[in-house]
């Protein structure tokens, strides 16, 4: 034995002393603390033994927690310090869970704390009545106490040391405690707590006593014999066993990213989807971290109550005009009950406008209450050994709620507000069961508190079970009542949906003679189609005002006996008003706007999410018409075609008016590649604020498709959460973007905004070549163009990376297609390495004055640069001239250039020069061609430069630059047409690089 286990076991030797020589001197409260110090010092020392001086200690530990529980049983007859035997009892339920995990040492401790919890009574207490009611109801709690603990002792040693326990096992069986025999059974034997450090069990140190009919009736009176416990002189077992911590809370998010609970799976996050959920945890200024498996392990056993340290939830108006005080649940109901085995027709909402809420909370009850199985119970902390909630008298409650896109705990206590009616002022159970005010606690923390301005019944199922909510709106076009009723008929008959049904604005008067409230939420109870009717079972929240329509309970004409007989209706209870009623399908899409679904998750064998975020800094604020930033996944059916249901989920940061207008798009036949801007799709989503948006569809096996998420017009950073399920396996994939990445800006000015393709100036718009390098692979990519004004816009891409100045289709690469508004985009494929392309960017008309900017993607390495303008550097003159029918002025077959129209140019130096030939007010496009010549005594002289074959281009015809000049030469620019029956007028460019003399010759 080391130092510190011998100064141990001494402290041990003399509290026991001390505690017998309080007993025998009947100081019973005196008594009872010093035992219970000594149990705790039992308890450490046995973390310095192993086998049979373990088992030996843990048996004394037996029995003097026996010698606890008959002071107890015999002392405790206060009623009002139920709230301690309660905390007791939990205690014990904690040390069973610490059993079945084999942690023995976590056990004792909790073993410890609950006779404390029995302790303090005795200290506050000194004389009670033995023979009252309440009496013997201490009595037995205290009876079972002792027994438990017993047991669990017995147990938790058989588990710690199997082969010891088995061949002891005739001489340790766990006493069973009675009425009639409890004060003799529990006599055990206090002393001889020795060990031998050999490793044999002291039997010297063993004695049995035989209970008596005396010492039934006075074993409050005896007196217990203590033999001196002396330190072993063997050899030391140095061997300890540590207690996990499993009930330490969590304040904040490691880095590393745990296995979360989403839905009904597994996750881990990478390390954007961590730092997405980081930021998302922080809920209206609180708080409210990712579930994990080891907070079930929560600490619920206190030694006084428990206190939320984020303070009191914010009451909404009309609670703080009738407020009195907050209150425990155990001081308005003494031991109440948490979610009992009966339906929802209890429950009442009453000052907070939550129906929503409560029409949620009614169906989730309902789905319990009818199909036997947890929905939300399951959430709720602490637990029974039957796995259902149970009331905690230190009044701390943990609630697992699905919270922006995965499980999250709500950590509350059982603290109510309370009317000065003595009412409470939350959702009740007229039963006095507080699990629904618990559960809409927890909720209405998350959500900021009970101001709370209403949602709808979807959204907030959503939150208490993770089921995937849906949207049917009757007023829609696209409503098919038959339809819809089947799907909530069957899946409320086989469990696999939860309903709710919501009224939108009436008029007052209509809404009274209908029964009805304007812009409430309902629960839906039951479906049934009967005597060919489709019939709902319906409440609502209010436990009041029913429906007065067809089927009601003010129908005399609809209710025939069949039909009585068939839905077990009575006339006579149904007077009884508890906000439940029948109505016909047919008047639910008459009266109701809406039919909320949630449907249950796992109906699906497999799902994909991700988490993602959404910042100012992604795109333009209104991208409407431009995704080049938006969000967008790629979804792949890997095993066949499925049905795929999407969720995207908007994550709550702050309670407030939604704002924010998102939809989710799905193309097809995209390959899994990002989509650019709105065209053709699969689903094209209605903009809408809620929180959640669902897509349905069918997925052909091994087919990409592309999702986008998109919001009509940012105002802040949004996180999102987008899930896929389906019956086979699905992938979600960030859609891949360029690898590789430039951004050009630029401006259509004066002298810039050439117009479309059809436009003579249409080569005066800013061109750029790409240029790929000759290592690089076959590659693809995307080139968008954005302006700061809403004129329609185009990108345009050609061979040769050179200046275009006429658009040719077999020159043409790709292009944008038909002009848009402020935003196109261009796709390209195969560019081929150690080439170079054009790219022409336009407005529809000249003189569109913009700033743009252009953005080049691609999947390898490349180079962009602007490409200079026709003559950029150069002098230019524009001449102006027509051709006159019947002057046979003509270049074609005649070759009659001697009849054209003719320039002479002169120069005093060698300069460069460039010719271009437009017709831009043609009615009809002529062919022409420009032409230049060294003029000498002939009547052309030699050929100089030509724009080539005659042709009818908008932007004209030009020549090649070339070089002219030697001193005393004259040369001539010939403008001539193919055919003799022109009349059109023209225009002519002429560039030099030095200042030249141009002058028209005429006939």
């Amino acid at each position: 034995m080391t130092d510190s286990g011998a100064s141990l076991y001494a402290k041990t030797t003399e509290l026991l002393c001390q505690a017998v020589a309080a007993d025998t001197l009947h100081r019973y409260s005196d008594a009872l603390g010093l035992y219970n110090n000594a149990l705790k010092s039992i308890a450490e020392l046995q973390k310095q033994y192993t086998g049979h001086q373990r088992t030996q200690l843990e048996s004394k530990f037996c029995e003097y927690s026996g010698r606890v529980s008959v002071l107890l049983q015999q002392l405790s007859d206060n009623p009002a310090y139920f709230g301690d035997l309660d905390k007791a009892r939990v205690g014990l339920n904690a040390a069973h869970k610490q059993h079945l995990q084999g942690c023995v040492d976590a056990a004792l401790d909790l073993y410890i704390g609950s006779i404390g919890c029995y302790q303090r009574i005795l200290r506050q207490t000194k004389s009670a009545g033995s023979d009252s009611t309440k009496g013997k109801q201490w009595r037995r709690e205290l009876l079972k106490f002792a027994n438990t603990c017993l047991k669990e002792a017995e147990i938790a040693k058989q588990t710690a040391f199997p082969a010891t326990a088995s061949s002891e096992s005739a001489h340790s069986e766990s006493p069973t405690l009675t009425a009639s025999d409890a004060q003799s059974t529990l006599q055990l034997q206090m002393s001889g707590l020795s060990l031998q450090t050999n490793g044999e069990p002291d039997n010297t140190c063993r004695s049995e006593h035989t209970s008596t009919p005396e010492s039934r009736r006075n074993s409050m009176h005896f007196t217990p014999q203590y033999q001196h416990l002396s330190p072993g002189t063997g050899s030391s077992n140095t061997s300890t066993s540590s207690t996990s911590n499993a009930h330490s809370s969590r304040d904040t998010m490691t880095n590393a990213s745990p296995p979360y609970t989403n839905g009904t799976h597994t996750e881990r996050l990478t390390e954007d989807e961590t730092r997405v959920v980081r930021i998302t945890s922080h809920i209206n200024g609180l708080t409210f971290l990712p579930w994990l498996e080891n907070d079930k392990s929560e600490n619920f056993v206190m030694p006084s109550y428990f206190t939320d340290k984020d303070g009191l939830l914010t009451l909404s108006r009309k609670q703080q005009r009738k407020l009195w005080q907050w209150r425990r649940a155990s001081h308005l109901y003494g031991h109440p009950q948490i979610f009992g085995q009966h339906g929802c027709g209890h429950i009442v909402q009453e000052t907070v406008t939550d129906c929503s809420f409560v029409a949620a909370l009614c169906v989730s009850v309902e789905y319990e209450h009818r199909f036997k199985r947890q929905l939300i119970t399951q959430h709720v902390y602490p637990k029974g050994r039957n796995g259902m909630p149970e009331f905690n008298p230190a009044g701390k409650y943990m609630v697992k709620l699905f919270v922006n896109g995965l499980w999250r705990r709500v950590v509350i206590d059982d603290l109510l507000p309370v009317g000065e009616t003595g009412k409470l002022l939350c959702t009740y159970s007229v039963t006095g069961d507080i699990g629904q005010s618990l559960m809409e606690k927890a909720f209405l923390k998350v959500m900021g508190g009970y101001d709370f301005p209403g949602s709808n019944a979807s959204t907030d199922l959503h939150v208490l079970t993770g089921w995937i909510p849906e949207h049917v709106f009757v007023q829609d076009q696209a409503f098919d009542a038959e339809r819809t009723w089947t799907r909530m008929h069957d899946g409320l008959e086989q469990g696999s949906v939860l309903l709710t049904i919501a009224t939108g604005e009436m008029g007052s008067d209509v809404a009274a003679s209908l029964g009805l409230v304007p812009s409430h939420a309902y629960a839906v109870l039951d479906a049934r189609e009967v005597c060919g009717h489709q019939l709902l079972r319906v409440k609502n929240p209010w436990n009041s005002l029913r429906w007065t329509g067809a089927f009601s309970h003010a129908d005399q004409i609809s209710w025939t006996p069949d039909l009585m007989r068939a839905l077990d209706y009575d006339p006579k209870t149904e007077h009884d008003d508890q906000g439940i009623f029948w109505i016909d399908f047919a008047s639910v899409c008459h009266r109701f706007d809406a039919i909320h679904l949630n449907w249950n998750p796992r109906v699906f064998a497999h799902q994909a999410s991700v988490h993602f975020s959404w910042n100012m800094d992604m795109g333009p604020r209104q991208a409407l018409h431009d995704f080049s930033a938006n969000p967008q996944y790629t979804l792949v059916a890997e095993h066949g075609t499925a049905e795929v249901w999407i969720l995207l989920s908007k994550h709550l940061l702050k309670t407030e008016e939604n704002v924010d207008f998102i939809a989710l798009h799905v193309y097809d036949n995209t390959n899994g590649r990002r989509v650019y801007e709105p065209r053709a799709a699969l689903h094209i989503g209605e903009y809408v604020n809620t929180q959640h948006v669902l897509v349905q569809l069918t997925a052909r096996q091994g087919e990409k498709y592309t999702l986008v998420v998109a919001q009509r017009e940012k105002t802040k950073p949004l996180h999102f959460t987008l899930r896929a399920l389906s019956s086979t396996p699905v992938r979600l994939v960030q859609a891949p973007v360029p690898m590789y990445c430039e951004d050009v800006t630029g401006q259509w000015g004066s002298a810039s905004a050439g117009g479309n393709t059809a436009s003579p100036r249409y080569m005066d718009n800013p061109q750029f070549q790409i240029t790929i390098p000759p290592n690089a692979p076959l590659t693809s990519g995307i080139i968008t163009l954005e302006t700061a004004h809403k004129h329609p816009v185009n990108i345009r891409v050609f061979r040769g990376g050179f200046l275009v100045t006429r658009v040719l289709e077999i020159n043409t690469v790709a292009t944008s297609g038909k002009y848009r508004s402020q935003f196109c985009t261009c796709e390209l494929e195969a560019l081929e390495p150690g080439s170079s392309y054009t790219v022409v960017v336009s407005t529809f008309e000249p003189f569109m004055f913009s700033r743009f900017k252009l953005r080049i993607g691609l999947g390898s390495l490349f180079t962009v640069a602007p490409i200079a303008r026709e003559g950029a550097g150069m002098r230019m003159r524009e001449l102006h001239g027509k051709w006159m029918p019947g002057s046979e002025c003509v270049g074609g077959p005649d070759q009659s250039y001697h009849k054209c129209p003719r320039f002479l140019v002169r120069t005093e130096c060698e300069t460069r020069v460039l010719a271009r030939l437009q017709t831009p007010h043609a009615k009809s496009l002529p062919l022409v061609n420009v032409s230049v010549y060294e003029f000498d005594d002939a009547v052309l002289g030699t050929l100089c430069a030509s724009s080539g074959s005659y042709t009818n281009s908008p932007q004209g015809v030009a020549t090649r630059q070339s070089t002219i000049g030697r001193t005393g030469c004259e040369f001539l620019v010939v403008a001539s047409a193919w055919d003799h029956d022109v009349d059109a007028s023209f225009v002519l460019y002429f560039y030099s690089e030095h200042t030249v003399e141009v002058t028209p010759l005429f006939y």
